[in-house]
């Protein structure tokens, strides 16, 4: 299994093991790339193959690897959204399990008394704060981490800096340039037009104004760098450390800090540790799913070079009179056939690649999309493309790219919040109910983000064979899922739908742990594949006690949003 149009990486080996990414190290240049870095990641394989079916918290403990053949690879940093420790990987693709349990941490304090930046091997009194036992670092015990103080403990959460680099500021691989270049401190004008960016105070909104290459996506983040210290210091720290060891080549361990200060609660997959010198249990964070601290701004006034969007009718140009607009270079989408590497810098004759990567990291742009400026005039004229021959590649670099005649592409991972398109009748109701639940005192429910181990029902056969998987087996049209998780009195809740045939007579499920955390989206697809293979019928999956999962399923009686939403909101309080 691998996920769904993400392309192979090279670095990674080729060996028909799982290897799990163990820690992110140091970051240098890359000699044969000057326009991106390398930074190390720690992998080690597992002790055993079948061990890609232990539950989250196993996958994440030491003794699920082999710590003495640990290796170092280099990957480019524009390749950074794709790799998040604990992830698993087969023959250089990821695979939907990652390894730590998940769970959303509750009025985290972020502030300059609450946090200290440690090493991997810090020590209190004598003692590994880490120890070697509970998770191995290897060589890269120098990397930096954020400790966050937790009750009396000052260092009761654990966080990497790459992954608060990965998770706040380097969502794409343009905006993962833009740091490591080291553009928000010493060349901000690649990235935007600095002399048409501002704030709207009255309105609470922020004016980005981007060069063509960043995506509207990536707007938000540089609008949250633009109008908070906090964010710009967090963005500019990475490539301040990487400057301070450039003088000797040395490898740079690098630092930032959170785009904000105040109360936050994260999502989080992340591993229990305990502390020989006191006992105390702490958790180390293995990623960042989900952060629901506030931006700086409400929305977001979103302009860029050479834009021609159409003007008020009544005042247009004659057409000679109009400048011609450069379009954002036409980039074609990834089909995931071609693997990515980071050994040679992309050739700019050949084609240019996006790789969409959807993401639901903040709960602040939940629904938003950034506002376009109305034109009185339209001073650009969009010109037809003609593409010029693009020479066939082979592999993807995410490199800005050259002119070596060296027959590798371009790829670029671009962040981007993903709706499906023609949504199932139900599931516009499924969405409405979550909204009404979501209003109600006492509960918190939000839709789960699309996962490519979750967004379909999950094969039970090879893929040229019907099956119940298919929704319809002549075309091999997938049945889609939607999943809301829903919190209620100290307990996780998971909302299950998906798509139905005409002649389909199934039920929705409500699923929870025992425990009451949240149900990882590993073990979400582990219920669906069950569901697959018992064609529906949740009351037949036996391996849900196995999986010490509960699970009530529900007749679709209701007749409006409104009576879907009560049937839920009952079930729960009766749970």
């Amino acid at each position: 299994m691998r996920s769904a149009g993400i392309p192979r990486i090279k670095e990674f080996p080729a060996d028909d093991q799982y290897w799990r990414v163990d820690w992110f190290g140091a970051v240098k240049q890359n000699p044969n790339i000057p326009t991106e870095p390398y930074i190390q990641i720690l992998i080690s394989p597992l002790a055993e193959n079948s061990l890609i079916h232990s539950e989250p918290k196993d996958l994440a403990s030491s003794r699920s690897v082999i710590k003495e053949k640990q290796q170092t690879i280099l990957i480019g940093s524009g390749q950074l959204p794709l790799i998040s420790i604990g992830s698993i990987w087969h023959n250089g693709y990821c695979q939907p399990a990652k390894a730590g349990n998940t769970e959303i941490i509750y009025g985290l304090d972020i502030s300059p008394e609450t946090t200290q930046v440690i090493s991997g091997g810090h020590k209190v009194e004598d003692k590994y704060l880490i120890p070697p036992n509970f998770y191995t670092f290897g060589k890269a015990t120098g990397a930096k981490l954020v400790a966050i103080k937790q009750g009396a403990d000052p260092y009761g959460v654990l966080i990497p800096m790459m992954e608060l680099v990965r998770s706040y500021y380097a969502l794409s691989t343009d905006l993962s340039h833009a740091l490591f270049a080291g553009h928000y401190k010493h060349d901000l004008n690649q990235i935007v037009n600095f002399e048409k960016c501002g704030f709207l105070k009255a309105e609470n909104k922020c004016v980005v104004h981007l060069r063509q290459h960043m995506s509207d996506e990536d707007g938000w983040i540089i609008g949250r760098i633009l109008n908070s210290l906090d964010a710009w210091r967090g963005a500019t720290l990475p490539h301040d450390s990487m400057m301070k060891n450039a003088v000797n080549n040395q490898y740079a361990y690098i630092e930032s800090q959170f785009p904000f200060q105040g109360t936050t609660n994260i999502t989080v997959r992340f591993k229990r540790i305990k502390s020989l010198k006191d006992n105390s249990w702490r958790t180390l964070v293995l990623s960042i799913d989900h952060c629901s601290a506030a931006f700086p701004f409400k929305d977001m006034l979103l302009d860029r070079d050479n834009n021609n969007l159409k003007g008020d009718p009544a005042n247009a140009l004659p057409a000679d009179q109009k400048k011609p607009a450069f379009p954002k270079p036409n980039a074609k989408t990834s089909k995931g056939d071609k693997p990515l590497q980071s050994k040679n810098e992309p050739d700019n004759q050949c084609s240019n690649e996006r790789i969409p990567l959807p993401t639901d990291k903040f709960s602040a742009l939940a629904g938003k999309r950034p506002e376009k400026p109305t034109k009185e005039q339209c001073e650009y004229m969009s010109k037809p493309v003609i593409p010029s021959p693009n020479k066939p590649s082979n592999e993807l670099g995410t490199g800005s790219g050259g002119k070596k005649q060296n027959g590798t592409g371009k790829g670029n991972l671009d962040q981007h919040r993903t709706r499906r398109k023609g949504l199932p009748a139900s599931f516009k109701v499924f969405e409405e109910a979550i909204s009404l639940l979501n209003k109600k005192d006492g509960f918190s429910a939000r839709l789960r983000a699309l996962d490519e181990s979750t967004e379909y029902i999950p094969l039970t056969k090879p893929a040229t064979q019907r099956q119940w998987s298919y929704l319809d087996s002549e075309t091999y049209t997938r049945r889609q899922v939607i999943i809301a998780d829903i919190y209620h009195a100290g307990k996780w809740y998971s909302l299950i739908e998906f798509e139905l045939r005409k002649s389909d007579r199934c039920n929705v499920a409500l699923c929870y742990s025992s425990s009451g955390q949240i149900l990882s989206n590993q073990l979400m697809n582990r219920i669906l594949f069950q569901a697959a293979r018992s064609r529906g019928v949740w009351q037949n999956i036996e391996q849900l006690r196995i999986l010490s999962v509960d699970i009530e399923s529900m007749k679709h009686t209701w007749s409006s949003e409104s009576d879907f939403y009560t049937s839920v909101h009952t079930k729960i309080l009766k749970s």
